[in-house]
């Protein structure tokens, strides 16, 4: 989300020519001249704040995409996927299959609760990391893979980062966060951190889209350690990657069950 907010940074500071929601979630009319003051990332949201004070919001799951196109350039979706259109001399992004697309009213940032319900931004300019520490703490009775995807505790953590983060610390994503020490959920705060960084501004060193989280001299050619390798081995010891779902929306979750060993349930 931070990257796409990049690439959609011709249009900061123009004039909008076209806002129209083909699903009916909002009428952009009335926005038609304003102004785009800043387009922004928030955890997994993407905000586009216009000059009279609204807010476009927008939450892509795992099915939206947003495409930039010039002027007269060919759409590479369908125009029956298309949820927003956003237009600007020279310039239309377009907003495919995201399933939460709202217009927030001048000041509904700063009180909607869904947004003010997210945790600190690991990706934020000012990143909490004893905020997002408490927040962790909150959440004791739940399993670690779990938590660190609740955007409500910190925000920007995905299911790939989940797998390949956990990997990286060494930890179980099936123990308790009761068992986790605050040391190692800081220190794993910290890379989350920086891992996330280091893709955030190297993205032109890697195919556009994917992310590098192995280390090491072989991180291009390999840049995932756990995430999708179900049964071939752990490029650290050779034991099998394994595959479990986890949570209430069942994601899933890669793990080496030997670098990551089970721990008991309370520190």
């Amino acid at each position: 989300l931070h990257n796409l907010a990049t690439v959609l940074t011709p249009l900061v500071g123009q004039r909008v020519v076209r806002l129209e929601f083909p699903r009916g979630h909002a009428s952009g009319a009335a926005l038609i001249g304003e102004g785009i003051d800043r387009i922004e990332a928030r955890g997994k949201n993407l905000l586009v704040s216009f000059s009279g004070g609204s807010t476009l919001h927008v939450h892509l799951k795992m099915t939206g995409v947003v495409h930039l196109y010039e002027d007269g350039e060919s759409w590479r979706r369908s125009a029956s996927q298309a949820v927003v259109i956003l237009g600007v001399k020279g310039f239309e992004a377009v907003c495919f299959k995201a399933p939460l697309v709202r217009l927030l009213k001048p000041g509904r940032v700063k009180t909607d609760r869904q947004l003010r319900a997210l945790g600190p931004d690991l990706l934020g300019p000012a990143f909490d990391g004893h905020e997002a520490l408490r927040r962790l703490r909150e959440l004791d009775a739940e399993e670690l893979g779990v938590a660190v995807m609740t955007q409500s505790a910190v925000a920007g953590i995905g299911n790939v980062y989940k797998s390949e983060l956990l990997f990286n610390r060494h930890l179980d994503p099936f123990a308790l966060v009761s068992s986790v020490g605050d040391d190692e959920l800081a220190e794993f705060l910290a890379h989350a951190r920086t891992v996330m960084q280091q893709n955030l501004i190297g993205s032109a060193l890697k195919a556009r889209g994917s992310r590098v989280t192995r280390p090491g001299r072989d991180r291009l050619r390999h840049p995932l350690s756990v995430y999708g390798r179900l049964g071939e081995p752990c490029f650290d010891c050779g034991t099998m990657i394994r595959m479990k779902r986890q949570g209430a929306q069942q994601r899933s979750t890669y793990f080496c069950p030997s670098c990551q060993p089970s721990r008991p349930s309370e520190r």
